[in-house]
């Protein structure tokens, strides 16, 4: 029996390993106060390296602890509630920085929303990003390393992208609205009370 589920396994860990090519990553910073995670995963600039077993599907994992665990934002609850509940705490911008959270509006298709670490910032309308369970099917769970994202708002804003479609080895033909980018530095107090200041970055 083992070894017939290792054919499958195997499948399942070269489909979320892939990388997209065409890429050139070389010159890419890696300025930003990332977490320790990002840069075991990629000391010398972004690329896609990660064990077998956590790249295999995993239909219980989510975007979320995923998230927080490679930027090192210390945020929890529903991916759409970041934007909200990084203001006053960390920096926030409609522009991606390396390390940054991008932070998806809920749809009804996807009423939580959804988190992805900003891996690389390749021009002002495209990004790549690590994220988890941005799949579906017999890939929800799966980790997707160094995807493209591409902004395709009217004004260059973000406020709207297209996203990477692994199944069909293109961006995806539907458009997602964003909240909009948490980066990973925290916001310094106001005052010694403890009280924080609001930091929009436009």
């Amino acid at each position: 029996m083992p070894r017939r589920i290792a054919p499958l396994a195997a499948l399942l860990v070269a489909v979320g390993c892939a990388s997209h090519p065409g890429h050139d990553y070389r010159g890419v910073a890696t300025l930003a106060p990332l977490s320790d995670t990002f840069r075991s995963w990629r000391p010398d600039g972004p690329r896609t390296v990660i064990s077998r077993r956590a790249a295999a599907p995993d239909p219980s994992a989510e975007c979320v602890p995923f998230a927080r665990d490679l930027s090192g934002i210390a945020i929890v609850g529903d991916a759409w509630t970041w934007w909200g509940q990084a203001a006053g705490r960390y920096a926030r911008g409609r522009a991606p920085e390396l390390g940054s959270v991008m932070v998806f509006q809920p749809t009804e298709d996807m009423p939580l929303g959804h988190v992805a670490v900003v891996t690389a910032v390749l021009g002002s309308r495209e990004v790549l990003v690590s994220h988890r369970n941005w799949a579906g099917g017999l890939e929800k769970g799966r980790i997707d390393l160094d995807r493209p994202v591409q902004d395709v708002s009217s004004r260059n804003d973000w406020s709207s992208v297209r996203v990477w479609h692994e199944a069909t080895g293109r961006l995806g033909p539907g458009a997602h609205r964003l909240a909009g980018f948490v980066h990973a530095r925290e916001v310094p107090p106001r005052d010694g009370r403890g009280r924080f200041e609001v930091a929009e970055v436009r």
